[in-house]
């Protein structure tokens, strides 16, 4: 798995409250002396900013000193779902090669909640990485209410490009920054969240022909997956089948910036076929450390992934969705 995602500070939302406390709506100003109503305040952090800093360094703190031991019972105790799943491969893959998990260093971070009235609450940060190839960095959180701790669920690569719009713009009155889109927004959509997940995992499926990736802008960590994707199906005679699907919930976010954040994932598997009274099997690295040692394959060898995917999509206009990044994990490997 790519190198993780970040940490530091700053929370734009729109009621305030302590750690733990419940939350209320900021009271209504004074009318002026001239009967006139002075200008509506501006919204305050639903958290705190250091609260938003220790959740993320506290994460971090657990993950660098899992990472170090490939400490799966430490690991579980600040991830679920898609994010489990993949550092605990990257604990197994690792492992069974001998190699070290690099730790991670951060620069900064943005982020916003969802209202602490909804179960679970979520937390979704922008961060930027000490990395190259990939410095920057989209994760959700959740919790089942104020004052438990975080449990860090998406974590995806990004390039230079940023989620900030869907976190920073300011809220309409009365609003949230972040929060579940009701029906008539969802409505406005270009695509529906589920229909836009979809759409992509049809087009990670093995095509005869179109090989672009519309309706969607790819970009970051997006492009270079979908660009290793057609290169594989468009170079010479050795070009995989691929099957993908997405694999659990999506999770779907109303921006105040009218469009909507969709977190989700896929699952995909390639096939590599061999050649007619030949056999294939898995050179040294990651896929051969999860397929039968020194094992031969007649027909074909796979290897499967699981992909965390961030995409932005805007209502029914000239725009297109943004696939913000693609994050693949190898998670199985074999043959037949």
């Amino acid at each position: 798995m790519r190198g993780q995602w970040v940490a530091a500070v700053v929370v734009f939302a729109v009621v305030s409250a302590c750690s733990g406390a419940g939350e209320q709506s900021a009271a209504p100003p004074p009318p002026s002396p001239s009967g006139s109503s002075t200008a509506t305040p501006p919204p305050t952090p639903v958290i705190s900013e250091d609260e938003v800093t220790r959740a993320v360094e506290d994460y971090f703190a657990t993950r660098n000193r899992a990472a170090a031991k490939y400490d799966d019972a430490l690991i579980k105790t600040v991830t679920s779902g898609p994010l489990r799943v993949q550092r605990l491969m990257d604990h197994k893959i690792n492992r069974i090669l001998k190699t070290k998990i690099p730790a991670i260093k951060v620069k900064n971070t943005v982020g916003t909640v969802t209202p602490p009235g909804t179960s679970p609450q979520l937390l979704v940060v922008d961060t930027e990485l000490q990395t190259k190839d990939f410095p920057r960095l989209t994760a959700l959180a959740e919790r089942k209410r104020p004052g438990l701790p975080w449990s860090w669920k998406y974590a995806v690569n990004l390039k230079d490009e940023t989620v900030m719009q869907f976190l920073t713009t300011q809220p309409r009155p009365g609003d949230f920054t972040l929060r579940t889109p009701t029906k008539a927004e969802l409505a406005r959509l270009k695509m529906s969240p589920a229909a836009a997940v979809k759409k992509l995992a049809e087009l990670l499926t093995t095509r005869t022909m179109d090989l672009t990736f519309a309706p969607f802008h790819t970009s970051g960590s997006a492009s270079s997956y979908t660009g290793e994707f057609m290169w594989a199906q468009s170079s010479g005679a050795d070009k995989p089948s691929t099957l993908a699907y997405v694999d659990g919930p999506v999770v779907a976010l109303q921006s105040s910036y009218d469009k909507v954040l969709v977190f989700a994932t896929i699952g995909i598997s390639w096939s590599y076929h061999a050649e007619p009274g030949s056999t294939l099997q898995w050179p040294p690295g990651p896929r051969a450390a999860l397929a039968v040692k020194g094992r031969a394959y007649s027909n074909a060898v796979m290897y499967f992934e699981q992909l965390q995917v961030v995409i932005g999509i805007p209502p029914k206009g000239p725009g297109i969705p943004d696939v913000f990044g693609i994050e693949p994990q190898l998670t199985g490997a074999g043959g037949y």
